[in-house]
């Protein structure tokens, strides 16, 4: 008999959903498909009531290192539907699960996600977020048994009590190793890890202020998509994903963002670079005057992809410089131009200046 929405929201809200943003353990359990995930809707009328009210309570927390939120919306059919691919993709990666119906799987979830609408606001990129914040955080648990005459691994279980009994007699040791959600396919899982890599990508596409804030992963590697562009077009959404790239190493946010504007240089995507340009410009700006006020020189060059991206930036911060005078004290702006001026000559510099029309 075929589960009903309600049933598979209630599930889906209770096992992954509310521990994703309150914590906890996540239960997974059987896939959810395609079709299943598009019909989902707003079925908050028919979960837990305590459970949400403390769902409500954490989602408002994340938006609130932001943005000065008090409330956000109740998850969307979108919401729904991503919360419902995000399942079936830690599903695939499920050591249970033969070759064929997890490679089936992961195809049918990167399709799905592809067929979710982005955010249509900024507001809405916000609760998003405050759904998936924490995706990629998730971890599987293995635990390894060593005992006097072997050893045994569970995988995501924990070892029977028996085979615990009389540890200092049958010697037994007992390791635990937390496995990321990225390093699942090769740690049992039976799906190719760069095509579960593209099933993730194509899921954070469709969340971008989780993409922005994860940039530096190593994998899947960030790169700029219709969402993420439409998001830091507007002056609001820049700002969250400025801040939400705050708790990050700058040099590694630098080397992500670096790495996925060249493509749009080498494609001369001069709307689309446009768009990244305000974005590093207002980073590096931002660096540049906390640099000027203490005083303090900039660091060695960095590597090339990092490069690129203080290139382009001190183009956008000289744009906006230009755009925005007697906003600096003489002094200060002086400092600042001097700062900008070396980058400005370089190779990325200029050809963003051509690309621009600046």
């Amino acid at each position: 008999m075929a589960e009903k929405p309600v049933a598979i929201a209630d599930r889906l809200f209770r096992d992954l959903m509310a521990p994703l943003v309150v914590g906890g353990e996540l239960r997974p359990g059987r896939p959810i498909g395609g079709k299943n995930a598009l019909a989902l809707g707003p079925f908050t009328d028919t979960i837990d009531k305590e459970l949400l009210a403390h769902v409500d309570l954490g989602r408002v927390r994340v938006a609130r290192r932001l943005a000065p939120v008090d409330r956000l919306a109740a998850p969307t059919a979108a919401d729904w539907a991503l919360a419902a691919v995000l399942h079936d993709l830690v599903q695939c990666a499920h050591p249970d699960l033969r070759v064929r119906p997890s490679s089936r799987l992961l195809q049918i979830a990167t399709m799905t996600a592809d067929r979710v609408a982005g955010p249509a606001s900024v507001g809405e990129a916000l609760a998003r977020h405050a759904w998936f914040s924490r995706a990629l955080e998730i971890t599987r648990t293995d635990t390894e048994v060593s005992f006097w005459v072997g050893k045994r691994t569970f995988l995501g279980q924990d070892p029977p009590s028996r085979l615990l009994a009389w540890p200092d007699l049958r010697r037994v040791h007992v390791d635990k190793s937390p496995r990321p959600l990225l390093e699942l396919p090769g740690a049992g899982g039976h799906v190719d890890a760069p095509t579960f890599g593209a099933g993730v990508s194509a899921w954070l596409k469709k969340t971008p202020l989780t993409d922005l804030a994860t940039c530096v992963r190593a994998a899947p590697a960030f790169t700029w998509s219709q969402e993420t562009l439409r998001l830091i077009s507007t002056r609001a959404g820049r700002t969250l994903a400025l801040r939400a790239q705050d708790n990050l190493v700058s040099l590694d946010v630098e080397t992500a963002l670096g790495r996925a504007t060249k493509p749009l240089i080498a494609g001369r995507a001069s709307e689309a670079l446009a768009i990244v340009t305000a974005l590093l410009g207002e980073r590096t700006l931002a660096a540049v005057v906390e640099r000027a006020e203490r005083r303090t020189p900039e660091g060695d060059a960095p590597a090339e992809d990092a490069f690129v991206a203080r290139a382009i930036g001190a183009f956008g911060a000289t744009a906006l410089l230009a755009a925005n005078q007697g906003a600096l004290r003489p002094e200060l702006a002086s400092a600042v131009r001097g700062q900008l001026e070396p980058w400005m000559q370089t190779a990325p510099a200029q050809t963003a200046k051509t690309l621009l029309g600046a």
